[in-house]
């Protein structure tokens, strides 16, 4: 699953709440909104989740620091996670392509 943004959080929430149907998520300009997520965190199984996360680092629309808590959200759950900030606002660096798709054939 991929989102950008709003498709972020989305990601986020899909892959949580679902973690049986979801695998890979790769997570791009968004952030982990918790009114999305289930009740039940800690007493699910996300050992098939596996999320690359990227964010500008000086996104004008949704703010590097809020992004930036997932890995640490995501470690809590030990969900494994690859976090990366990237020189742009909102949208997704050249740079940032190649390190997803290297992401995605080290998955495969």
């Amino acid at each position: 699953m991929l989102g950008f943004s709003q498709g972020t959080i989305l990601s986020y929430a899909v892959a949580l709440n679902y973690p049986d149907r979801i695998q890979k998520v790769i997570a791009l300009s968004g952030y982990v909104n918790p009114e999305l997520l289930p009740t039940n965190l800690e007493a699910t199984d996300y050992s098939n989740l596996d999320f690359f996360i990227s964010h500008g680092s000086v996104d004008q629309v949704i703010p590097v620091e809020w992004a930036n808590k997932a890995p640490q959200f995501l470690n809590h759950l030990k969900i494994k996670n690859s976090y990366q900030e990237y020189p742009v606002g909102h949208g997704v660096a050249p740079k940032n392509f190649f390190d997803f798709k290297k992401w995605i054939e080290e998955r495969m």
